[in-house]
């Protein structure tokens, strides 16, 4: 093969081998490694040894040299241990064997990893110290007036100042009305104090006295009920005798109605009518009308509901339901009796054969069995109204009765429940309630006491009055200027501090400052004597210049120096702190890991203060509760 030839037998070869067969088995990595042989040995008969190192296939030629022998290896090694392993598995014993020795060595890794203990860094929860503060910086300047305003709006009260007095810092100068809000601080300070004591109580326990007040409690509640479940006896019993008393006059009653019924329809009207108790009555005079025969037809009803009425008074029921339902029916038979004296009093008006004497006594007649049915009507009326009222009267008084002994139950049950409470002690949920109470009356106080302190004008340094725009009983506007004091120090500090800080920061909040140019560990201290209203926009951000001031004077501070200020805005004694890194934030709760039997146990926690590296633990953890701070 010469040197064309064999380029092109490699290229043609490298080709078919790259649309899928390269790698596929080792017979192709060996023809593949025969084309490069075939192609070396053409470049040599050729007679250009150097050819083959200077083709684009050299490089190629290379990588593919120790795939192909890596390969190969790799493929013979795998088919030898193929074919042992065909060898071990046609003899049972060493595949036990092999499989106990896997189990036993996985057993030996699990019982390992079960043995290994987690550790975990702890932090314990411990009461102490907290500070909250701003770091700003700032520039020394020299010195200036301070310009006062209230803090909210009202009339002044008092003024304790002039122009030209002098001032020291923290002295009062001016005070608005505020005599509403010492009453509410007054208030609420007494709240305070009331649950302060309560805490007390609960932590000391139940005095005798109390258990004794709370067992007296409890027996008087309990007679109260038993009055009360007697008189509920005795409210049934009135009722159900008041009720019968009416229920018994029912049948003398719907007696009565059946005779002045049967006494008109048989006596007072007997000479109107011949044959009156047949199915055909006529009357003894002639009419010419229909009124006629209506008095004839309802002779005949009148006479059958008679009949009705006086079966239903023979079989008379003694249950309530069956005697109401008896009064409504005798109602509805008077009714037809009434009717049919009606007509026949129509009939006799009427009458064209009479004469004026009969005329007369058959109307007198007719008209005195009317006002005898209409009275037995109107006493089966009342009675069945005086039988309603009843029943309302009765169940009113039983309801109120029951009422009585189910408020008196509920008054004995509580008795028990904190006769059991005082026997029992306070627990810890009571202790931590009423520590929560005491806290909310704290936080009212405190709000009282920031409200007062607006009333009031303070100066922040020493210095002199320079201005005075108020009078006592004008009324003025938060934030307006009134009072000017002009420093008696060289110098004050300005800074600017930013919208998300400045909140935090009042009038009079104590300020550790460090220049640097006399290094970190020289320290001076001051306060706050001034709070610009009015923010000031630096690139776009939003901030508000503070005034501090030195509380002593040395030489070696100058105009213009740089000036590092921490503003002490908050600080709190004997609460429970944290590492603040330890407690993490998820859907708007804050939670902490604890320790439980070894594990690690999710706790949700609120927090108050905020410091440096601290934070204040509210609820959800105790004192000496151990936290995960790192595994």
């Amino acid at each position: 093969m010469d040197l064309e030839s064999g380029e092109k037998y490699l290229k043609n070869y490298s080709l078919s081998l790259s649309k899928g067969s390269f790698l596929s088995n080792d017979m192709t990595l060996r023809l593949r490694y025969a084309a490069y042989k075939k192609f070396y040995a053409a470049t040599l008969r050729s007679g250009n040894n150097n050819y083959f190192f200077k083709s684009n296939f050299y490089w190629t030629f290379l990588t593919d040299y120790f795939k192909i022998i890596t390969v190969i290896i790799t493929i013979n090694i795998y088919k030898a241990m193929i074919e042992k392993i065909k060898n071990i598995l046609k003899r049972p014993l060493y595949v036990i064997l092999i499989i106990a020795a896997i189990l036993a060595l996985w057993g030996i890794f699990a019982y390992w990893r079960g043995s290994q203990k987690a550790t975990y860094e702890l932090a314990e929860v411990a009461r102490g110290e907290i500070i909250q503060q701003v770091s700003v910086t700032g520039k020394v300047k020299p010195a200036d007036s301070v310009n006062l305003a209230f803090e909210k709006s009202g009339k002044v009260a008092n003024i304790t100042v002039s122009v030209g007095d002098k001032v020291a810092a923290g002295q009062r100068l001016a005070v608005l009305n505020n005599s509403d809000l010492v009453a509410q601080l007054a208030q609420a300070q007494a709240s305070l104090d009331k649950e302060i004591v309560k805490l007390a109580e609960l932590k000391s326990g139940t005095r005798p006295e109390e258990l004794q007040i709370a067992q007296t409690t409890v027996l008087n509640a309990a007679k109260t009920l038993a009055d009360a479940q007697a008189n509920l006896v005795n409210v049934k019993s009135k009722a159900e005798v008041d009720l019968n008393n009416y229920y018994d006059d029912v049948k003398d009653i719907l007696n009565d109605a059946y005779i002045k019924a049967d006494d008109a329809v048989n006596k007072q009207t007997d000479e109107l009518f011949t044959n009156d108790n047949s199915d055909s009555p006529n009357l003894t005079f002639y009419t010419g009308s229909q009124s006629g025969s209506d008095a004839k037809s309802k002779r005949r009803l009148a006479g059958l509901e008679l009949a009705q009425f006086k079966a239903e008074i023979d079989s008379l029921p003694t249950s309530q339901g069956g005697l109401d339902l008896a009064v409504t029916k005798g109602e509805n038979h008077l009714k037809v009796i009434l009717d049919f004296l009606n007509s026949v009093s129509l009939a006799v008006n009427e009458a064209t054969n009479l004469s004026s004497t009969n005329q007369t006594n058959y109307k007198y007649y007719v008209n005195a069995g009317r006002t005898n049915v209409n009275t037995a009507l109107t006493s089966l009326s009342t009675q069945k109204q005086y039988i309603a009222a009843q029943k309302a009267t009765n169940q009113s008084d039983i309801t109120t009765a029951e009422t009585s002994v189910n408020t008196d139950k509920s008054s004995l049950a509580a008795a028990q429940d904190e006769l059991s409470l005082k026997q029992a002690g306070s627990t810890a949920e009571a202790i931590a309630g009423q520590s929560a109470q005491i806290k909310y009356a704290q936080a009212n106080a405190q709000n009282y006491e920031a409200a007062l302190a607006k009333t009031v004008i303070f100066s922040p340094l020493n210095g002199v009055v320079t201005k005075k725009d108020i009078e006592v009983g004008e009324i003025v506007t938060a934030n307006a200027l009134v009072i000017s004091v002009l420093s008696a120090a060289k110098f004050e500090i300005e800074a600017n501090v930013s919208e998300n800080e400045i909140a935090k920061i009042n009038l009079g909040d104590l300020v550790s400052l460090t220049l640097d140019a006399l290094g970190p560990t020289e320290k001076f201290a001051g306060k706050i004597i001034a709070i610009d209203p009015a923010e000031t926009v630096v690139s776009g951000v939003i901030y508000y210049k503070v005034t501090s001031v030195f509380d002593a004077d040395d030489a070696r501070i100058k105009s213009g120096m740089t000036v590092n200020m921490d503003i002490q805005t908050d600080k709190k004694d004997n609460v429970l702190i944290l590492p603040y890194y330890v407690v993490k934030s998820r859907d708007g709760e804050k939670y902490v890991q604890v320790l439980a039997d070894g594990q690690a146990v999710e706790r949700i926690v609120k927090t108050g203060l905020e410091g440096e590296t601290m934070i204040e633990i509210t609820d959800g953890l105790s004192e000496g509760d151990q936290v995960i701070v790192a595994k």
